[in-house]
């Protein structure tokens, strides 16, 4: 079955943002599945006028081509508690449109809102984010990731955070963990106590 790919792309009141780093990834998984450069032209996008004001998520189904277009009023998720599941064998390397194999571990989360990936005995990801973690030396995003998100990269080049190694056992040293992608920043504090995770 052929492998098909999502991006999704902030917009706000009518503007694309970060269009550059979402236009090299796509790049990047278009060179390494399909032996070409996807033509993207991302610049050229109209954004509907009932999308035109507002918090916006865009989605783009992608394979060798762009396939489809969507766009949908977006809400921050209200998190309390994320559980901790381990799978050394996930693998999330490009952001695959199936996403079966996430799916089967956030089905574990039972009574909590969402979940936070270990690997190999390594922070990774939750189901839909990059993770941020707090204390009072900073912010730290895990070098374990399992996606090289967009807004992590961002915050990475503008050295708003630092990657460093986190292991399980470290998450006793910080306060706070915030869930980042590339429609929640930082200051929008999708985020959940460190003691909150289960």
């Amino acid at each position: 079955m052929e492998n098909r790919f999502t991006e999704v792309i902030k917009v706000l009141d009518g503007t694309f943002h970060s269009l550059s780093l979402h236009k090299e990834r796509m790049k990047r998984t278009s060179e390494m599945f399909y032996q070409c450069s996807i033509n993207t032209s991302l610049e050229k996008i109209e954004v509907p006028k009932e999308f035109a004001h507002g918090l916006v998520k865009c989605r783009i189904s992608y394979s060798n081509k762009i396939e489809m277009i969507e766009y949908s009023h977006y809400n921050f998720r209200n998190l309390k508690r994320l559980r901790l599941i381990k799978s050394d064998t996930i693998d999330y390397s490009f952001k695959y449109e199936d996403r079966e194999k996430l799916n089967s571990l956030l089905d574990q989360k039972e009574d909590c809102d969402d979940i936070l990936i270990v690997k190999n005995g390594f922070i990774t990801d939750t189901s839909f984010s990059n993770v941020v973690l707090e204390n009072e030396s900073g912010l730290y995003t895990p070098s374990t990731y399992l996606l090289a998100g967009t807004k992590r990269s961002k915050l990475l080049n503008n050295g708003v955070i630092k990657e460093i190694k986190i292991q399980e056992e470290d998450l006793k040293n910080y306060s706070k963990l915030y869930l980042i992608n590339a429609m929640i920043d930082i200051e929008d504090d999708v985020s959940v106590d460190i003691s909150s995770i289960r």
